[in-house]
């Protein structure tokens, strides 16, 4: 066999580096990404030379990496390190960067190996550093041909795995992702260090949030955010404090976190550590900063607290203020027309909300924030505000009838154009009258001749009926009541003839019940507009009640306070008000309290109490 100088003093400097346990300059050595030095190069030719592929060879390559490691008695103490050494050999030697696809797989078998090193109680976190820096190497390509699939796409038909249904399953991305995830809990789950919640991280535990950033990132990359509530759970179980932990570890888990929550829609929790993270993160990172404050303010404003001019002013606000700023004044406008068209999803505007993620969202929880301002603006110009001169027992109190409310919406549908209801309750021509009144949209082409509840398909209508169903209404065969297939020669309906008596109520089951609108009946527009206060009610976003016999909206105690304050409340304040009585947020593990560790022994906290001389119950 040739010799091998340089490979024989690579592997001697590795020796010396596992000796030493310096995991840092392990990583330094072990370098995968192009462009490589020359003496890389060299050692790639001699690997090629010496060590071609086969099993011989390889066999040869194992036992010279076994001696990377020390022995003992029984043999060696970390068998999965020259394993993953001589996978990084064959790695360099054999690995073509312009096959993506098959770099990928190779990378990926070596980092696997590389977290079967990393379990090593005694010597696994010597490797900690190389694990992190491969994983980002992984991570790199990996988003790098999630977001080119054209890249792969000719070596996926070449091998045949062009099958588009079995790819949307697990992508490269996911696949990432779940060997991060392993790196994490072996480093999640290390003994090493002082327990508990005052135990600063030693060992391998320093590396949780280093693997968990890029897990969530991943994650985060190919839309699979179920797959990090896990991940959250084992942390707030087993995680020392993060605030033991770096101030860029700190920053990037909060924001990941509040970005998981923001998208479980617990927005108060979301809030408080996007918070946290734009409070930590390093002044002149404006990039980061701005990412972070675009969350920040998306839940503020659904939770009912707008930016003001001075934050939008910052320098890492650049751009933010021309999104958000037409959006709150919809909100304050109570337009909820000019609010769906400002968030359509055909809106130049809301490309931007959707390309953040937060498109949905806002629009979903925001809308009745729009109502609250309607209602409120019509509570101001058309209510009845009480008597100021009136003694405190006498007097009703102030009050808004719900017609005012209906008069309302109908001027804000025409000042839109859009199509509005008849009084009794049919739509305009093209439109529909079944669903929502206060948003009208045109009719499904299915029921393109359903215009009124009364309609009836014309008999002329069964000849189209049949060409555009007939295989259905009339196949070629059927199964009996025996189970027998029996041909339809005929062509005749399988069903029979439908009856006469009934033709009304095929398109519409209630065609004389109380959906059919009567004068001494409220109309499905007053309907509606009754859910919308009384969801706002049920939130608390409004206070008073509502009367259903003579429709209004009432708002008792109003005296001290006024009828706005007192009916239409500070909306921030009733959430956070609400929300602050419990102020866990999951996920992120905080230091304990001193308040609460000095009251612990006081209560009987963690002490054991001996009752084996207690009498029973009642005995004398």
């Amino acid at each position: 066999m040739a010799a091998t100088p340089i490979l024989d003093q690579f592997l001697s400097g590795l020796a010396a580096i596992v000796q030493d346990r310096d995991g840092a300059k392990l990583q330094d050595f072990l370098q995968i990404e192009p462009p490589l030095s020359d003496i890389y190069q060299r050692m790639i030719e001699e690997l090629r030379q010496c060590y071609p592929p086969g099993s011989q060879s390889e066999t040869v390559l194992q036992q010279r990496c076994e001696g990377l490691v020390p022995k003992t008695e029984g043999g060696s103490s970390w068998s999965a390190f020259p394993t993953f050494m001589r996978l990084y050999f064959t790695f360099m030697r054999d690995v073509n960067v312009e096959n993506l696809l098959d770099t990928y797989n190779l990378l990926n078998g070596l980092l696997n190996q590389c977290v079967l090193a990393l379990g090593d109680s005694q010597m696994g976190v010597v490797v900690l550093p190389t694990v992190l820096y491969l994983s980002k190497v992984l991570a790199k390509l990996a988003m790098g041909l999630d977001r080119r699939p054209e890249l792969i796409a000719h070596i996926l038909r070449m091998e045949g795995t062009n099958d588009q249904e079995s790819i949307e399953k697990v992508t490269l991305v996911e696949k990432s992702a779940n060997v991060v995830r392993e790196a994490f809990i072996k480093c999640l789950t290390d003994r090493s260090g002082t327990p508990g919640p005052h135990g600063k991280p030693e060992g391998k535990r320093k590396g949780i949030y280093l693997m968990a950033n890029l897990c969530l990132k991943l994650l985060f990359q190919c839309g699979k955010l179920r797959n990090a509530e896990q991940m959250f759970s084992s942390i707030t179980a087993q995680s020392p404090p993060l605030a033991h932990f770096p101030t860029s570890q700190r920053v990037t888990y909060l924001y990941y976190l509040g970005r998981y929550l923001f998208s479980n829609n617990l927005f108060y929790p979301a809030q408080n550590a996007f918070q946290a993270a734009y409070d930590q993160c390093h002044c002149q990172a404006l990039s980061q900063r701005n990412l972070i404050l675009t969350y920040l303010i998306a839940c503020n404003i659904i939770m009912g607290r707008f930016p003001s001019r001075a934050l939008l002013e910052r320098p890492e606000a650049q751009g933010l203020a021309e999104q958000f700023n037409p959006l709150c004044r919809l909100i304050v406008r109570g337009d909820y027309l000019a609010f769906r068209e400002h968030l359509s999803l055909d809106s130049p505007t809301s490309h931007w909300f959707a390309r953040k993620g937060i498109l949905l969202t806002l629009r979903n929880r925001c809308e009745i924030l729009v109502w609250r301002s309607f209602c409120r603006k019509v509570f101001i110009h058309a209510g009845y505000l009480g008597d100021p001169q009136a003694q405190a027992q006498r007097g009703p109190p102030p009050f808004l009838y719900l017609q005012k409310l209906l008069v309302a919406t109908r001027w804000l549908q025409q000042k839109h154009k859009t199509p509005v209801a008849n009084g009794i309750g049919h739509a305009s021509e093209n439109f529909s009258a079944y669903g929502s009144q206060t948003v009208l949209t045109q009719a499904d082409p299915e029921f393109s001749g359903l215009t009124d509840f009364d309609t009836v398909a014309a008999p002329d209508a069964d000849h189209e009926i049949l060409e555009k169903y007939g295989d259905y209404l009339a196949p070629d065969g059927f199964f009996d009541e025996d189970g027998n297939w029996q041909d339809n020669v005929s062509g005749s309906l399988i069903d029979g003839d439908p009856d006469a008596n009934y033709d009304e109520r095929l398109l519409n089951p209630y065609p004389n019940s109380a959906y059919t609108e009567q004068a001494n009946q409220p109309s499905l527009l007053m309907r509606e507009l009754e859910s919308i206060l009384a969801s706002l009610l049920a939130q608390g976003l409004m206070r008073g009640y509502l009367t259903h016999r003579s429709p209004r909206f009432a708002i008792p105690g109003a005296r001290l306070r006024g009828a706005l304050p007192t009916g239409f409340p500070n909306v921030w304040q009733t959430i956070s008000t609400r929300e602050q009585e419990d102020a866990h947020v999951p996920g992120w593990v905080k230091l304990p309290d001193p308040a609460a560790l000095s009251a612990g022994p006081l209560m009987g906290g963690g002490r054991v109490v001996n009752l084996s001389g207690a009498r029973p119950a009642g005995a004398p």
